[in-house]
């Protein structure tokens, strides 16, 4: 009895430890982390969230999400250029990443190894759904004669610079009012009315649409966007400006081709899901799979764009 016992023991034991090592050995050491550098609710973190059960799927290992708002940003970038290049942490983020360091954030970019992009984006400028403007010639009329505030998500961020960049294109300025955690504290600030106008992606503001808190003007994109087809472009509203947003899915540099192509695979097919396809489908996300080969030297003609417009980054911090 004894014998038989001790007998099952080790079996089990030896099974499971077949198993543990089994899962340990999947991509390549076990679960990975997703962090984004911002709060529940935003852009990055929607979309992050979307893309987790097919990851999961592929890489057969679970995938945290990592949500890492403070100090604009930074901390969730420094987890990566900081990293191991194993590939065991992913990062998701838009042109935010590139303005960080003209932004007075400290991160070496050098550190960043593309690994897709996911999404071509955009912005749409929004207001309180009881403000006195019929449209965007309406706002720019007041701003002209009154200082409003617009928020973004920090100094030399990406929504900053969509506002800088809508300011000069109309011909206004703004008093611009900066909020830790990315999109979902700047809506929360434009409904309950601390700022007077926003510019965010159209999936974020979607929810605080739908509620009827918030209502859309225009829209940064070159056409119409698929998800507000009846809200203008800045173009069709007389002010000449678009701002195209792109965002993708980074790693440490140095890691192998090996987990590059295992991590690509895993987005492609976090993108191929259903939860991904639903939320582009209900958001008016517009998908975009680009690999880490095309993405990184897209990556690198975006630095030199950024390089290239320094003197007006430098600019921003000062808004």
């Amino acid at each position: 009895m004894l014998k038989r016992m001790v007998s099952t023991l080790i079996v089990a034991t030896i099974a499971f430890c077949s198993l543990a090592t089994a899962a340990g050995n999947k991509f390549p050491d076990g679960d990975v982390t997703f962090v984004t550098p911002n709060s529940a609710g935003g852009g990055n973190d929607l979309i992050m969230r979307a893309l987790i059960p097919g990851m999961k799927a592929s890489l057969g290992v679970n995938v945290i999400p990592d949500n890492k708002p403070e100090a604009r940003g930074a901390i969730a970038a420094l987890a990566i250029s900081n990293g191991k290049p194993d590939g065991q942490k992913v990062y998701i983020n838009s042109m935010t990443l590139l303005l960080m360091p003209y932004g007075g954030i400290d991160v070496n970019l050098d550190k960043f190894q593309p690994v897709a992009q996911v999404v071509d984006d955009t912005g749409v400028i929004l207001v309180k759904t009881d403000a006195p403007y019929k449209d965007l010639k309406d706002l720019i009329a007041k701003a002209k004669t009154s200082k409003l505030k617009i928020s973004h998500n920090g100094v030399g961020s990406l929504w900053h610079f969509a506002a800088v960049s809508f300011a000069q294109a109309a011909g206004v300025d703004f008093q611009y009012v900066a909020y830790s955690g990315g999109g979902t504290p700047m809506l929360t600030a434009l409904a309950t009315g601390e700022v007077d106008i926003v510019i965010v992606n159209p999936a974020e503001s979607k929810a605080l649409m739908d509620a009827g808190k918030i209502r859309p003007l225009a829209v940064m994109s070159k056409d119409r966007d698929s998800a507000l087809t009846t809200v203008p472009t800045c173009i069709e509203s007389g002010v000449n400006v678009t701002f195209p947003v792109w965002r993708g899915i980074f790693t440490t540099k140095g890691a192998s081709e090996a987990i590059l192509d295992t991590l690509e695979k895993a987005v492609k097919a976090g993108m191929e899901s259903a939860e991904f396809k639903t939320l582009a489908k209900n958001t008016g996300l517009t998908a975009k799979f680009m690999c880490h080969k095309e993405f990184t030297q897209f990556i690198d003609e975006q630095k030199r764009l950024v390089a290239v417009t320094a003197g007006t980054m430098k600019d921003l911090t000062k808004k």
